[in-house]
């Protein structure tokens, strides 16, 4: 008795919406077949705003995106995002010394310290580590380095067999986050 109810509910809420859509001539749309489109589009839009030395990345990254491989596409925006800071440091004038005058007094009496002379030896920090010493050396603030390790935790989860699934909402926020904040030097002193 109660299920006859119900459905007698549900004909009449569905008799009403065709009588809207009728009347107003919307249809009203799937919003669970509609967010991944406007998911899409709000990630291409984010891509056109990068600077083009890492477009390879984020083109792969909107590739894997575009069919469900959300990992692979946190992994491949991550990668731009490390090379865009890596050439950030390079690129600025004295950056490297700077970097490696944090770098000494942060861990220069840990047997984990590496001396920093060139680019190529930010290949031998931690991705944590030179993110706290980008901060250190005044290449960002407090706030994008907390962001950026929360990041590389969501990285981590999708790089090491953790069995974490990622969503598509995660995902995006995760692409748009640190394309627009990062790629374009929003956050970025340097």
């Amino acid at each position: 008795m109660a299920s006859e109810g119900l459905d007698s509910e549900l004909d009449q809420l569905l008799g009403g919406l065709r009588q809207l859509q009728t009347e107003f001539g919307e249809e009203v749309a799937d919003v669970e077949q509609e967010a991944p489109g406007a998911a899409l589009e709000s990630l291409e839009e984010a891509v056109a705003k990068a600077p083009t030395d890492y477009c390879p990345y984020l083109e792969e990254a909107l590739e894997c995106y575009r069919y469900g491989l959300y990992r692979a596409a946190v992994l491949m925006v991550w990668s731009a995002v490390m090379e865009h800071m890596y050439a950030t440091v390079a690129g600025h004038r004295g950056g490297i010394k700077e970097f490696e005058k944090a770098n000494k007094a942060r861990f220069g009496d840990q047997t984990k310290y590496r001396e920093i002379k060139k680019r190529d030896d930010f290949l031998y920090l931690g991705e944590r580590d030179f993110i706290t010493l980008s901060e250190d050396a005044g290449m960002f603030n407090r706030n994008a380095r907390r962001k950026l390790h929360e990041r590389l935790e969501t990285r981590n989860l999708c790089g090491h067999p953790t069995k974490y699934t990622i969503g598509r909402e995660e995902t995006v926020i995760f692409i748009e986050s640190l394309i627009l904040n990062v790629l374009t030097g929003s956050w970025l002193n340097w």
